[in-house]
């Protein structure tokens, strides 16, 4: 009985890999080059796409905890990364600055693209919001 549960799993994650790999294929091809270029260390495990009213956005989460969130295009519109925190090079240089200056304690676990600007969540779940100048406008807790 132990045996048949052992190889039930190992099928269904095979199948889950499967659809895995048929997802990723489904991933705009610009948004597989920022995975890329941004988080080469990491590999895809999961995509989920949503459709909705004839647009579709698309949500990558990478094997190391990392979720991207996608437009139709393949234009990245937020990245989460609680562990290790959001990479810097993805945060324009006057707001990692601002980061680092005014809340050095903290690391930039969530990074968005909204339409004034930026929003970022911080690890002490502070969230910022720079304009699209990146110049500071505002927090809340």
């Amino acid at each position: 009985m132990k045996k048949m549960k052992y190889y039930s799993l190992i099928v269904w994650l095979l199948a889950l890999v499967m659809m895995v790999s048929c997802e990723d294929a489904s991933v705009p091809v610009q948004a597989t080059a920022f995975i890329d270029q941004y988080f080469p260390e990491s590999s895809v495990v999961l995509v989920e796409i949503e459709n909705d009213e004839g647009t579709r956005e698309y949500s990558v989460w990478l094997n190391d905890g990392t979720k991207i969130e996608f437009d139709m295009q393949g234009n990245w519109k937020r990245v989460g990364r609680k562990k290790t925190g959001v990479p810097s090079i993805l945060i324009p240089d006057t707001i990692m600055q601002y980061v680092k200056t005014h809340y050095p304690n903290n690391v930039v676990t969530k990074f968005s693209k909204k339409e004034y600007g930026y929003k970022l969540e911080l690890s002490d779940d502070m969230d910022l919001r720079f304009n699209k100048q990146f110049q500071f406008i505002g927090e809340i807790d």
